[in-house]
């Protein structure tokens, strides 16, 4: 008796930790993926970016990725695969836009809203947008991101962004300082 019951403990042992293991691979097949994507995205607009700031001598590549990354969660976000639109710019492109509901902020609290975002061919076109209106400023103010052109260093850039009323985030800037040292981002900046 003390056999089968020895026997049957094992048994639910060695069954559990197959269970485990098998969700264990799971986990790190996903956490694989993901960053694999993450890196995929990175990759895919990052030639772009310098490209647009050697042509320009506009935005640091890293503030540009690391913009697209935090407004658009790697190009996953829903106005990013309807639109292309990997910076959250509201208005029209070309005629064609998106409405679709906003986190805002004011006095630190956040608030959703409804608006018009611009729609973009493919994320070329968003990516040189967003530079466009780093370089010509918002209709109401052309120089409105001259500090943002303006910086020395990513670092500065960040809180230009939102010194210049880029972001109503009151955190954006330590957040794309945290993705730009998390990825080395800098590099795209020499």
């Amino acid at each position: 008796m003390k056999r089968i019951c020895k026997y049957k403990k094992y048994k639910v042992f060695l069954i559990i930790l197959v269970v485990s293991l098998a969700l264990l691979s799971v986990f790190f097949i996903r956490l694989f993926q993901k960053e694999n994507r993450e890196i995929h995205f990175i990759d895919e607009i990052a030639p772009i970016a310098v490209e647009l700031n050697q042509q320009t001598g506009g935005v640091l590549p890293s503030i540009i990725i690391a913009q697209a990354i935090l407004e658009s969660n790697y190009g996953e976000s829903e106005l990013a695969v309807k639109a292309n639109n990997l910076f959250g710019i509201k208005g029209s492109y070309n005629g064609m836009s998106v409405k679709m509901a906003t986190i805002e902020y004011k006095n630190n609290k956040s608030y959703t809203i409804e608006a018009e975002f611009r729609a973009y061919p493919d994320l070329k076109s968003a990516l040189i947008d967003h530079t466009k209106l780093f370089l010509e400023g918002t209709s109401w103010n052309k120089h409105q991101y001259y500090d943002v052109l303006a910086a020395a260093n990513y670092q500065e850039a960040a809180h230009a962004l939102k010194k210049n009323h880029y972001a109503t985030d009151p955190i954006y800037p330590e957040k794309l300082i945290a993705i730009i040292e998390q990825y080395n981002l800098e590099k795209y900046d020499n």
